[in-house]
C-alpha cells in the first residue's frame, strides 16, 4: 500500500474509533441517566407506599375504635332491654292478679282504685317502683299514685321515685 494509501486508511480507522468513542460515552451517559431516573421514580414509589401504610394504619386504628364504642353501645342497649323486660314482667303480675274495676260510687269524693290488689306495707322500693309505673300508664295523676304508695308502702323517698316513674312516662 502506498504511504497515501495507509495514511487515508489509519485517518479513516481513527475516525471511526472517535465515533466508537462518542456511542460508548453517549450510552454511558444516557445508562447513568436512566439509572438515575429509575432510582428517582422508586424514591417516589417508597414514599406513596409509606404514606399509604400510615393511612391505613390510622383507618384501621379508627375503625377499631369505632368497633370499641358500637361494642360498648350495642352492651348499654342490651342492659337497658333487660331492664326495660323486667319492668314489663313487673307490671304483667299485678296486672294478672287486678279485680275487675269496681263500679263508680254515688258518693263525690274520688275513689282512688289500686291497680293491683293492696299491696302489704315494706314490701320494698321495686313493688313500689311498678305500682307506682303501672299507675301513672293508666293515667292516674301523680298525686293519686302519692297516695296510694303513701297508704301502702314505707319509702324512704317516695318523691324520688314518683319523679323517675312520671319522667319515664313522659318520655
Amino acid at each position: 500500500m502506498s504511504p497515501e494509501g495507509q495514511s487515508t486508511a489509519a485517518a479513516a480507522a481513527e475516525r471511526v474509533r472517535a465515533v466508537l468513542e462518542a456511542a460508548e460515552q453517549s450510552a454511558a451517559a444516557l445508562r447513568a441517566d436512566a439509572t438515575e431516573e429509575i432510582e428517582t421514580q422508586l424514591a417516589r414509589a417508597q414514599a406513596v407506599a409509606e404514606r399509604l401504610s400510615a393511612r391505613a394504619d390510622e383507618i384501621e386504628t379508627a375503625l377499631q375504635g369505632l368497633a370499641d364504642r358500637v361494642r360498648e353501645e350495642l352492651t348499654g342497649l342490651r342492659a337497658d332491654l333487660e331492664e326495660l323486660r323486667a319492668v314489663k314482667e313487673g307490671m304483667e303480675a299485678p296486672l294478672a292478679e287486678a279485680p275487675a274495676p269496681a263500679p263508680p260510687a254515688p258518693d263525690p269524693e274520688p275513689v282512688i282504685e289500686a291497680p293491683a290488689p293492696p299491696v302489704a306495707q315494706g314490701q320494698g322500693v321495686e313493688g313500689a317502683r311498678v305500682i307506682a309505673l303501672n299507675m301513672a300508664l293508666n293515667g292516674s295523676s301523680r298525686e293519686d299514685t302519692a297516695h296510694y304508695l303513701s297508704e301502702n308502702f314505707e319509702l324512704d323517698d317516695p318523691d324520688a321515685l314518683l319523679d323517675e316513674v312520671y319522667a319515664r312516662v313522659s318520655s
